[in-house]
Order: structure tokens, then C-alpha cells, then sequence
């Protein structure tokens, strides 16, 4: 899917520092960088007490996501490190299809130093987001006050739905999110949901010419907060589709505390968790005959 210029690949070099892990070959491909936010405005010095905070913290997040505890289940941590003016907060969340602890750590988000000290080195608040876990930090106690709005990016596919589709695909692809946010924040502990809308009759797509049978999709919020602001977190990111994703076969919006994504193609692991099937448009109304007949009138003489 193309990300309209903030896709990168996870093949880049690796700004390293002897307190991480190097993350293996096979770690690498699995975690595609997709895309991080530098908020400039904010900065550190090199080797001042702020980058050192910031290391430690990157490799507490990459620990502790790694194991269950008892405040937080496997593949989400949270960590406060360092003494004013130089605390840095911050949250690791791992894509609730993760396999184990292991993963999380090994596979993600120990490679997140490479763009907190590579791509946004001296920026104090900064967002990651990696195909399979997302990473915040900042100078700023974002935790006391989740705002999704904060950090907010998204990226649509080229290939779109026929025109004359656009509506049709549009709304399945809205009741396929809603339906996985109402599982993710009433029926999980975790707070994430997979799943997928099959329809019979297809949607041919634009220029691909490929017919869609299958909406896959994938929501996610943190998972220490509520149903309710979980749902509420969801829904905000629901109103915002129409205007971003005008009938394009795949999307995302990504977040920190929650995100959502489509897609024609299955790119999650393990199997759907909702499973929903397309009605059949309902048919235009059959035009109206008139039953009237106008009386003949007779030529003028």
C-alpha cells in the first residue's frame, strides 16, 4: 500500500547503542517501518541527560512489553524515567496479533532506536509507528491525558472501487470498523479485533481491474483503558474515514492510543475474530408506467 510519501522500508541503517539489543535479520523484516513524526519545536542536546533518559527508556518499553504483568497484559508497557527537567515519558503498544512476549520485544520495539536517534535525533517528542507496534515519547506527561488527536497520520491505496462503488464499499468498510471496535472494547481484554466482510458480488477496482471479494480489517487501543473510551478512542477515527478514504480498497489511521486498518488482502496473523457477510444491494425502484391516456384531440380545420 502505498503510504503517499512517508513509506520507508525497515531496511535502513541502525543507529545502535550498546544498552539495545542488536535486533536479528529476521526481526528486521518482520517489523516495515511506515512512518514516525518528529515534533520539532523540542530539542535535546547530544550526550545531555535527556538523550540518556531516553535511551534508557526505549529499552525498558522493549523489556517490559515482553513479559505479562500484572497492571498490563504481554505487548503493551508504559515508562516514566529521569528527574525534572529531564523526564521523559513514554509508550510501547505491540499489534494485538503478536505471538509471544518475545516478539514484541526482539521484533519491534527494540528497533525503535534507530529513528529516535537516527531520523528524529534531538527532538524530544516523537512518535513510531512499525507495521507491528508504535512508540511514543515525550517531554510532556501524554499518559496523565490520552488525546488521540496529539498524533495522528494516515495513507490510503492507489487502487480504488468503481466510482459508481464508491459509496456501497465505503459504508461496508465502516460496519466492518464499527463491528471490530465494538468486539475490541466490549468483548476483549486486550482491546483489539480482526475480521473481515465477504461479499458475493464484488467490486471491480480501478486501475488494477481486480474484483473484491473481501474487506479485511483490524482495529486497536491500548489496552489499559475502558470499553468506553476505547469505543469513544474508535469512533473518532470512524468519522474521520469518509473524508480520508473515498472509496479506496485499503487504509489506515494511525494513532497512539488507537488505530484502525483495511485492506482487500488478509495482513494480519491468526484467523479473523469477526466474520461478517455483505447484504445484496437492494435494487433501484422499477420506474412507474402511467396508466393515463390522453384523449385524442381532433386537427384543427
Amino acid at each position: 500500500m502505498d503510504m503517499h510519501g512517508y513509506v520507508c522500508s525497515a531496511a535502513v541503517v541502525l543507529v545502535l547503542f550498546s544498552s539495545f539489543p542488536k535486533p536479528s535479520a529476521d526481526s528486521a523484516a518482520m517489523a516495515e517501518l511506515v512512518t514516525w513524526k518528529c515534533d520539532n519545536g523540542t530539542y535535546y542536546g547530544e550526550n545531555s541527560s535527556y538523550q540518556s533518559n531516553v535511551r534508557i527508556l526505549l529499552a525498558s518499553l522493549a523489556a517490559n512489553a515482553s513479559r505479562s504483568r500484572p497492571s498490563f497484559p504481554v505487548g503493551f508497557a508504559t515508562a516514566v524515567v529521569g528527574a525534572s527537567p529531564d523526564t521523559v515519558w513514554g509508550l510501547g503498544l505491540y499489534r494485538g496479533d503478536a505471538s509471544s512476549g518475545t516478539e514484541c520485544a526482539s521484533s519491534c520495539l527494540a528497533l525503535a532506536p534507530e529513528v529516535a536517534f537516527g531520523r528524529c535525533m534531538g527532538v524530544k517528542d516523537v512518535s513510531i509507528f512499525y507495521d507491528r507496534c508504535t512508540v511514543r515519547y515525550s517531554f510532556r506527561d501524554f499518559l496523565a491525558s490520552p488525546d488521540n488527536r496529539q498524533v495522528q497520520v494516515w495513507g490510503a491505496s492507489d487502487d480504488s472501487v468503481a466510482p459508481r462503488d464508491a459509496a456501497r464499499f465505503g459504508a461496508l468498510v465502516a460496519s466492518l470498523v464499527g463491528a471490530l471496535s465494538d468486539w475490541a472494547a466490549f468483548n476483549t481484554t486486550t482491546r483489539y479485533a480482526s475480521g473481515v466482510m465477504v461479499s458475493d458480488q464484488g467490486f471491480p477496482t480501478t486501475p488494477s481491474k481486480d474484483l473484491v471479494h473481501r474487506i479485511n480489517g483490524l482495529v486497536q487501543c491500548t489496552p489499559d483503558q475502558a470499553p468506553g473510551p476505547c469505543r469513544h478512542c474508535l469512533q473518532g477515527l470512524i468519522d474521520e474515514m469518509p473524508a480520508v478514504f473515498n472509496g479506496t480498497v485499503g487504509g489506515r489511521i494511525l494513532a497512539v492510543w488507537c488505530s484502525l486498518r483495511f485492506e482487500v488482502h488478509e495482513f494480519y496473523d491468526g484467523s479473523p475474530m469477526v466474520m461478517l457477510v455483505a447484504p445484496h444491494p437492494t435494487p433501484p425502484p422499477s420506474p412507474v408506467r402511467s396508466t393515463h391516456q390522453t384523449a385524442a384531440v381532433p386537427p384543427a380545420m
